[in-house]
């Protein structure tokens, strides 16, 4: 009895023979082609990722120079405005004084130019002077306004005042008896409108830039106690503590301040049916 019937040598025979009788395998590519092909793969990919950088270096420098044209450009625009409100204003100045020498002449025109300094004054188109407060609201400064994280609703950003402090500002003032109102120069009427566009707050379509100063003629005592001992005044020193904005009220013995361009009169006509025509 054997455990292995078949001779050894038979056994090696057949096993080469089926070896020669199976398909050759490819051969895989050499070492030496595997590094060409790698490092045609990392120059195909070095130039790729050069125009990728290539092309948004462009698109930056194209909205880097854009951006700067047209902040030179709102310059200009800022600086021929505000040129135009000094002749306007040197105007205004002029025939004024003219119109005082031709209605003080007589009596009638006496009357006449008291008259028209009651609605001068009504209408904020006079200047004023008298005792009142200097109010400073300014944005936070840039170390501080970075370590802010909460944001304010509706807001410009989180350490930056709105267009909405100074509307309540304003009207906490006009409320504790003020008699006229200037914000950087600007004179307030009723017709004003104080709103933002972008990062800039406007009025009367005049962007200001911070710190922002409101003036206001009036009992200073008054003032002082209406806005910073009202709603108002304690949300902004909130505001100061929370986001880092600046508040300041001065009382000051003497304010002057500017009168407003003289509004557009309109003339309506109201037409009543079946009545003259």
């Amino acid at each position: 009895m054997m455990a292995n019937t078949l001779d050894e040598a038979y056994v090696e025979r057949a096993a080469r023979r089926t070896e020669d009788a199976l398909p050759a395998r490819p051969e895989g590519p050499s070492p030496r082609g595997r590094a060409v092909v790698s490092v045609g793969v990392l120059v195909i990919l070095g130039l790729l990722t050069g125009i990728a950088v290539a092309q948004v270096r462009g698109r930056q420098a194209e909205s880097t120079g854009l951006r700067a044209d047209l902040l030179s450009e709102v310059r200009d625009r800022t600086a021929q405005s505000e040129d135009l409100s000094g002749r306007a204003q040197a105007l205004r100045d002029e025939v004024a004084a003219a119109r005082e020498a031709t209605l003080g002449a007589d009596a009638a025109g006496r009357i006449l130019a008291t008259s028209l300094t009651a609605l001068g004054l009504a209408s904020a188109t006079t200047p004023v002077q008298g005792p009142g407060v200097v109010v400073t609201l300014d944005d936070a400064p840039a170390e501080a306004d970075a370590e802010v994280t909460a944001l304010r609703e509706g807001s410009v950003g989180d350490g930056r005042v709105a267009d909405r402090d100074l509307q309540d500002a304003v009207n906490a003032l006009w409320d504790a008896g003020a008699e006229a109102i200037a914000i950087n120069d600007q004179r307030l009427t009723a017709l004003t409108a104080k709103r933002s566009a972008g990062g800039a707050i406007l009025v009367d379509l005049l962007p200001l830039s911070p710190p922002y100063v409101v003036e206001a003629i009036g009992d200073p005592a008054a003032l002082e106690l209406g806005l910073l001992d009202g709603p108002v005044g304690r949300r902004l020193a909130t505001y100061t503590s929370v986001y880092g904005l600046r508040l300041e009220l001065v009382r000051a013995k003497d304010l002057s301040l500017p009168g407003a361009a003289e509004p557009d009169l309109r003339i309506v006509v109201l037409t009543v049916p079946g009545g003259p025509s």
